[in-house]
């Protein structure tokens, strides 16, 4: 693909009050400056290292179209009312993402982080290698034995992580050294928040940037203005466990429901304040003897926020759902509680309406592949350009066959696509032979 994605959204992005300005999308580097909530000042900036400063750039000029396109004309007649809309033109936006890979990854080496905290509870002598090994065997073997944290099986996530945790360290002690009772429940504790995890520097900003998108839907709806999206939902799609949703709280990024059921069913998660946050993790991870099932919640706890200004609006795991990433009834699961979720905040009339939906993940297949057989458009995120483009195919579920997908290095590239993903990439469409070889890469 010849064509530049800066070029592509120059040429086929819909003009935002005309501020749309060319953006250098493969030459910034993230570096977890905190997204710019107002508008950048018009005098010269001080100078920057040329990363940072690039950074700031697209948080800038993402946020200037933002402002920008929500001062235009404000005359409610003057827009089309809900009969004259245009048939099938998409109304609501529901943008999913994975969790590990996508917007947080393991801080630093799993193999130390495990010999570390086993360290804690006094085994010494552990190689970081072999410890790393043995933990990829040993979840292999639970995966395959009881798929889904112990989903159908009768194994709690917190007894499958146990198992797991004692097929690791067992066949790398001394004789002579007794498995120690209080590792399993110290690892548990450790990966249930931000001790084992850190956010992917473009996440909050990307999220931010989102949030304020719905600022303009929210002007949609109460017709002072004309977008594309009257609504815009953002939920997490992710193997794993229930912890997912006290890892995103404990970095500051609040989660209001789990799906519960195939039908979209949402069980609600109380956000609570930082001072509650540590007390949650533990009540979550079961630091206190609970290793069911149950949605995680503090009663007494208070939103802290709602509505609109929620930045994940919902997550769906396997765990719960009994069925993983690329398995089309976890996407479908998704999808139904995205619109549990508009019709619980916006009325039923607004969920009746078009949806477009985008699914932003790190695996070719689990997310990309899966994304595209479910009807969402698959975006394959890549922040260490190891695909080395911005347009890949991608293996199929198929024999022989793929799809051809978009490749964004930062989340905000998806960011400043929200209005055209679907044209460029419109689902149903993308499916194409597939042959491996040194171009395919994903």
């Amino acid at each position: 693909m010849t064509m530049s994605l800066p070029r592509i959204l120059t040429s086929c992005v819909r003009p935002l009050a005309g501020v749309y300005k060319s953006l250098p999308v493969r030459c910034f580097h993230a570096t977890g400056v905190a997204y710019k909530r107002t508008p950048v000042p018009p005098e010269e900036p001080t100078p920057t290292p040329a990363g940072k400063r690039a950074d700031q750039d697209l948080d800038a000029t993402l946020r200037e179209i933002i402002v920008q396109s929500t001062l235009g004309d404000r005359d409610t007649h003057s827009h089309k009312s809900m009969k004259e809309e245009e048939p099938g033109e998409p109304t609501n936006l529901l943008i999913t993402l994975d969790a590990l890979g996508t917007l947080y990854k393991i801080r630093g080496d799993l193999g130390k982080q495990y010999t570390q905290v086993a360290r804690g509870c006094g085994v010494e002598g552990l190689d970081e290698r072999a410890v790393a090994g043995s933990f990829k065997k040993a979840f292999k073997e639970l995966v395959a034995s009881h798929p889904n944290y112990g989903f159908g099986t009768g194994m709690t996530p917190r007894q499958w992580w146990e198992q797991v945790t004692i097929k690791t360290f067992t066949p790398l002690l001394p004789a002579s050294t007794p498995f120690p009772p209080s590792l399993s429940k110290a690892l548990w504790t450790h990966f249930s928040s931000s001790s084992g995890y850190e956010l992917h520097p473009s996440t909050l900003p990307f999220l931010r940037s989102i949030s304020d998108l719905k600022s303009i839907c929210t002007n949609t709806r109460r017709g002072v203005q004309n977008w594309k999206f009257r609504t815009i939902t953002v939920g997490v799609i992710s193997n794993s466990d229930h912890r997912v949703s006290t890892v995103l709280n404990s970095m500051n990024i609040d989660t209001t429901n789990f799906v519960t059921t195939a039908s979209g069913h949402l069980g609600k998660i109380h956000a609570v304040s930082p001072a509650q946050r540590l007390q949650l993790n533990e009540e979550q991870a079961g630091v206190d003897g609970g290793s069911g099932r149950d949605i995680p919640q503090l009663s007494e706890a208070k939103r802290e926020v709602i509505g609109d200004e929620q930045l994940v609006d919902f997550v769906a795991t396997n765990c719960h759902l009994g069925f993983a990433k690329p398995s089309i009834r976890i996407f479908e699961a998704a999808r139904r509680a995205a619109v549990r979720s508009v019709a619980e905040r916006h009325g039923k009339e607004e969920a009746e309406r078009e949806w477009e939906w985008y699914h932003v993940g790190d695996d070719p297949i689990e997310d990309v592949s899966g994304a595209y057989e479910s009807g969402a458009v698959g975006v394959l995120f890549d922040p260490e350009g190891k695909v080395g483009d911005i347009e890949t195919v991608v293996k199929g579920l198929g024999e022989g066959m793929g799809w051809k997908t978009m490749v964004v290095r930062d989340l905000r590239e998806v960011t400043e696509a929200v209005e055209t993903l679907g044209f460029m990439y419109p689902p149903g469409q993308q499916r194409v032979p597939y042959i491996p070889s040194k171009s395919n890469k994903a």
